[in-house]
């Protein structure tokens, strides 16, 4: 029920002149690593972030199997 007044309000501000809904967003800073340490941290981070999915993968067919 109160997601039909939301919608029903927003379509109002909508049709309002001149007044945004929603904040645009402005600009957002890059992070590019500039020397070797900042690559190699960058690198060391993606490593350790594929090394954690690639685990809960695993964990998940461990699990899945011992279900069965």
């Amino acid at each position: 029920m109160a997601g039909i007044f939301g919608i029903a309000l927003r379509g109002y501000g909508m049709l309002k002149k001149g007044k945004k809904v929603y904040d645009t967003i402005k600009s957002v800073k890059p992070n590019v690593p500039k020397t070797k340490l900042d690559k190699a941290k960058s690198k060391l981070a993606i490593a350790k972030q594929k090394t954690k999915a690639s685990k809960a993968k695993l964990d998940q067919t461990i699990f899945e199997i011992k279900g069965s």
